[in-house]
């Protein structure tokens, strides 16, 4: 309940914000939206703080708003380590993900869509399990993004790392 009420108290602030840029309160201005993304793809690299790893799916994001709208998008997710930096790993995984994600804040999910800074892991013999968490801020929005994976490969994988998610068209 008291995550309800939290949701719902930044839903109005986002409003009260929004009006105070255009002068008119707008109930629908700060909108909360819920989002499930299902992705299917590859994960692979080398690197150790220096090198390359990358994980490229294809998947469907799904989004409904607490004013009962619903949104429907087919979505490519891009997750790329920096050539230097804090990632480890070795491997090559097939991935099947399945992710929720809350966006506060948003005129339209959208707005979903675009760059994020995640901590991603990714561990499997034969068989395993991922994780990711992502982050992205934009004034005023906030977006958060848990994903667990089921993998299929060898190796692994723990680091920081920078993730897009864009529309397929």
């Amino acid at each position: 309940m008291k995550k309800i009420v939290l949701i719902l108290v930044l839903s109005l602030l986002g409003a009260v914000a929004h009006s105070s840029e255009t002068g008119v309160v707008d109930a629908k201005a700060g909108r909360v939206w819920a989002c499930v993304m299902s992705f299917k793809g590859t994960s692979k690299g080398v690197q150790l703080i220096v090198g390359k790893f990358t994980t490229r799916a294809f998947g469907k994001l799904k989004c409904a708003s607490v004013f009962g709208e619903e949104y429907s998008k087919r979505i490519r997710v891009d997750i790329a380590s920096y050539k230097v930096g804090p990632t480890v790993g070795i491997g090559y995984f097939k991935i099947h993900g399945l992710s929720s994600e809350i966006s506060l804040f948003n005129e339209h999910p959208e707005m979903i869509l675009g760059n994020y800074a995640t901590t991603h892991y990714e561990v499997a013999v034969g068989a395993g399990a991922g994780y990711f968490t992502a982050y992205k801020l934009g004034l005023p929005q906030f977006a958060y993004n848990v994903s667990v994976q089921l993998i299929g490969g060898i190796g692994a994988k723990v680091g920081m790392e920078r993730m897009r998610i864009s529309a397929v068209d």
